[in-house]
C-alpha cells in the first residue's frame, strides 16, 4: 500500500469545516482587519482560530484531551527535550 499524504492546504479547509460540522459545530467567519478569525461552537465550548483547518485542530485535541486540556510541566519538558 502506497503512502498517502494530506496536506494543510486550501484544498483540506471545506473537508475540515464539513468535518466539524458532522461533529456538532456551529461555524461562525468574522473578518478582522486585514484577515479573517473563524469560530466554532458546541454546547459551551467556543475555538477560535484562523481557518477552518485550524479548528478541527482545536476540536480533536479538545475530544482527547477535555477541559483539561492544557499540557503540564512534564508534557512540555518532553516535548522541548525532543524538540529543542
Amino acid at each position: 500500500m502506497s503512502m498517502q499524504t494530506i496536506a494543510a492546504a486550501g484544498n483540506a479547509e471545506i473537508p475540515a469545516y464539513l468535518t466539524l460540522i458532522k461533529l456538532g459545530y456551529e461555524i461562525n467567519r468574522r473578518h478582522r482587519g486585514d484577515g479573517e478569525l473563524w469560530s466554532a461552537t458546541k454546547g459551551t465550548l467556543e475555538l477560535v482560530a484562523g481557518s477552518p483547518l485550524q479548528l478541527l485542530g482545536l476540536a480533536l485535541m479538545y475530544m482527547e484531551r477535555g477541559s483539561d486540556w492544557r499540557a503540564d510541566d512534564d508534557e512540555i519538558d518532553a516535548f522541548l527535550k525532543r524538540y529543542p
